[in-house]
């Protein structure tokens, strides 16, 4: 009787943990922007990310940002016109990199001499997070306006 009870007990409490299902993020694509004040304050750029998942893991990340005329700043961004060492076209995909190496936003690398940029992507990738758990595919507006 006791070896039933048993049994019967680690039955229930694995049904129990496998109906829990873990923080696995359902497939889909999940957006985090800058609000409109943050973008103001992001010298007019608004940044962005966008996280796929498939089977629970990222497998495409974009991290960027436009300004008012849609212009993306990994394209726009060149040293005449953009005079910052490194450059969005160097720092923007390795922060993408960086995102895909964890899925914890707080121990996303930051990138030497893009700091308010590493700054945004880790709130904006905990915002992803937040409405993937969800299965929310609704952009989330991130709000960092100082």
């Amino acid at each position: 009787m006791k070896k039933m009870l048993t049994m019967l007990l680690c039955a229930s409490l694995a049904l129990a943990l496998a109906g829990c299902g873990g923080d696995k993020i359902p497939d889909g694509t999940y957006t985090a922007e800058l609000s409109d004040a943050a973008a103001e304050a992001n010298h007019g750029w608004k940044d962005f990310l966008t996280v796929t998942y498939k089977d629970g893991k990222a497998v495409e990340i974009d991290f960027d940002a436009t300004d008012a005329d849609g212009n993306r700043k990994t394209e726009w961004a060149t040293p005449e016109n953009y005079p910052m060492d490194p450059q969005p076209s160097e720092w923007m995909p390795q922060l993408e990199k960086n995102i895909a190496a964890t899925a914890n936003p707080d121990k996303v690398a930051a990138v030497a001499g893009a700091t308010m940029g590493s700054n945004n992507a880790k709130e904006l990738y905990r915002a992803v997070i937040e409405k993937a758990k969800a299965g929310d595919t609704t952009t989330a507006v991130v709000d960092l306006a100082q």
